[in-house]
């Protein structure tokens, strides 16, 4: 059976705290430094505006998005 293709709680947890930290986000499953986008958007006229970040393992394509401020995935 193979692996996955998300990460798991603790894994996405894992990256957030690192990230949170000041320390480069790894890949959980196979430590290679993950790719940072960010992804803007959701004021459109509601008054706030979320900082949300993409990160992209380049080996295994697994990634996680979470707001930033909020440290969460919504």
């Amino acid at each position: 059976m193979s692996e996955g293709a998300k990460y798991s709680t603790e894994e996405e947890a894992a990256v957030r705290a690192a990230v949170a930290a000041g320390e480069g986000a790894t890949c959980p499953r196979c430590a290679v430094r993950m790719t940072r986008r960010s992804i803007g958007g959701g004021s459109f006229g509601l008054g706030y505006a979320r900082r949300r970040e993409w990160f992209l393992c380049p080996s295994c394509h697994r990634s996680v998005i979470f707001d930033l401020k909020r440290g969460t995935r919504n």
